[in-house]
C-alpha cells in the first residue's frame, strides 16, 4: 500500500514523514535535471546565491561546503549573511533565496537537515552550575535558545540571573569558557574549552532542535541548483562524511 504523502486536518494540510523524504528526493531530481540539461547544452551555471544562516553553522560548517562550492560552481557568486532563525526567514525570498535555519523538533517547515541536541555548556574548569543563583549568559531576544533556557529555568524553579546578553555566539562562548556563566549551544558545537553540563540538579532539561533548509520561491534556477547541492552537502556533513 502506498505510504500517504499528505497529512489532513479541518485547519490544515501537512507532509508525513513519507511526504517530507519524497519532497527532498524530487527537488534532488529536479536539481540534478537542471544539471544534466545545462551540461548537455553547454551552459554555465551562474549567478549570485544568497544564503541566511545561524552563526555557528556560518562559521564552523558552511565555509569549507562553501569551499567545495566554489570549485563545482565557478561562475556562481555567493553571498551569505549571519543572523538569528527569526530575523532571516523574514527576509526570506526578498533577501535570500535559501536560508539554514533552527527549529523546535517536530516541526514541518523547511527541508530537514538534521537533528540537534540542544544542551547546557560551561566552563571546563569550574563548576558553575552549582551556584546557587545560576548565572546566564544568552544571545538577543529573538534568539530561540535564549527563549528555551528562560522557560526551562522558570518551569524548573531554578534561581537564575541575567549575567550576560549578546547577539555574537564567539562572545557569549568566550565569557562562558572564563566561568562567568552558562549558556545554551547546539551539542554538535560545542567548542573546546566548554562542557556539557547534563540536566539534573543544576539545569533543567531543554527541547530538542531541528535544523531545517528553506527555499524561496523565487530564486531563479542556477540559485536553486546550487543551494540544492549545498544541502545535500549539509545533511552528509551531519552524518560525518
Amino acid at each position: 500500500m502506498p505510504a500517504a504523502l499528505f497529512r489532513r486536518s479541518t485547519a490544515r494540510v501537512e507532509l508525513t514523514a513519507a511526504g517530507e523524504g519524497f519532497l527532498i528526493d524530487a527537488r534532488r531530481i529536479l536539481a540534478l535535471n537542471e544539471q544534466a540539461i545545462a551540461r548537455v547544452s553547454g551552459q554555465q551555471v551562474a549567478g549570485q546565491v544568497r544564503i541566511g544562516v545561524m552563526e555557528d553553522y556560518g562559521t564552523k560548517i558552511l565555509p569549507r561546503l562553501l569551499s567545495g562550492i566554489a570549485e563545482r560552481f565557478p561562475l556562481v557568486q555567493v553571498e551569505m549573511e549571519i543572523g538569528l532563525t527569526a530575523r532571516l526567514l523574514k527576509r526570506l525570498g526578498s533577501s535570500f533565496d535559501a536560508v539554514i535555519a533552527m527549529h523546535p523538533e517536530g516541526t514541518t517547515e523547511g527541508d530537514l537537515i538534521c537533528r540537534e541536541r540542544a544542551i547546557w555548556a560551561a566552563a571546563a574548569t569550574r563548576a558553575v552550575e552549582e551556584l546557587d543563583l545560576l548565572p546566564v549568559a544568552l544571545s538577543s531576544p529573538d534568539c530561540l535558545f535564549r527563549s528555551w533556557a528562560i522557560e526551562a529555568l522558570n518551569k524548573a524553579g531554578r534561581p537564575w540571573r541575567l549575567a550576560y546578553v549578546s547577539p555574537s555566539l564567539s562572545a557569549t562562548e568566550a565569557i562562558v569558557e572564563q566561568g562567568l556563566a552558562v549558556t545554551v549551544v547546539k551539542g554538535s558545537m560545542l567548542a573546546p574549552g566548554l562542557r556539557d553540563v547534563h540536566p539534573g540538579r543544576h539545569v533543567p532539561p531543554l527541547p530538542g532542535a531541528e535544523i531545517r533548509l528553506h527555499h524561496a520561491a523565487t530564486s531563479s534556477a542556477s540559485a536553486a541548483l546550487v543551494v540544492e547541492h549545498l544541502a545535500q552537502r549539509l545533511r552528509l556533513s551531519a552524518l560525518g562524511s
